[in-house]
C-alpha cells in the first residue's frame, strides 16, 4: 500500500518494485487486467494520491512494458477521475485519453501495425 498523498517518485518506485518481483517470482499468466484509474492524479478531488500527468504516463508505460516483456495480453479499463475544479475536466480527460493513446502505441509496437490481424479489420470496423 502506498501512503496517502504519495507523489510520482514513491508511487513509481513501489510499482517498479512489485512488477520486478512478479517478473522474478511469478508464474505463467493468461492476461493482465489493468484498471488504469486516473484518480491518482493530484488534480483529483476524491483520490488520495498526488501523481502528476507525467507520473501517470510513466505508470502506464511501466505496465505496458511489463506485459510486452512477458508477452501477456492485456485488458485495459478506465477508472476514477473527478476534478477538483468541477468546471475543468481537461486534466482528467487528458489522462484517460493518454491511457488509450499509449495502449495503441503498445499494441503497434508489440503486434505490428494497428494490432489487428489481416482480414480482421473489417470485422472490427463493422462491429463499431
Amino acid at each position: 500500500e502506498v501512503p496517502a498523498g504519495c507523489n510520482d517518485d514513491t508511487y513509481l518506485a513501489t510499482l517498479r518494485h512489485w512488477l520486478s518481483r512478479i517478473e522474478k517470482e511469478g508464474g505463467e499468466y493468461d492476461f493482465v487486467f489493468y484498471q488504469a484509474g486516473v484518480d491518482v492524479l493530484e488534480d483529483d478531488r476524491l483520490g488520495k494520491m498526488s501523481l502528476s500527468k507525467g507520473g501517470v504516463v510513466q505508470r502506464n508505460k511501466l505496465v505496458y512494458d511489463f506485459a510486452k516483456r512477458r508477452n501477456i495480453p492485456m485488458v485495459i479499463t478506465m477508472g476514477g477521475g473527478y476534478p477538483k475544479d468541477r468546471e475543468d475536466w481537461s486534466s482528467i480527460l487528458d489522462a484517460h485519453s493518454n491511457v488509450y493513446f499509449q495502449a495503441h502505441r503498445y499494441i503497434s509496437d508489440c503486434c505490428g501495425g494497428d494490432g489487428v490481424k489481416e482480414g480482421e479489420k473489417e470485422d472490427v470496423v463493422e462491429s463499431l
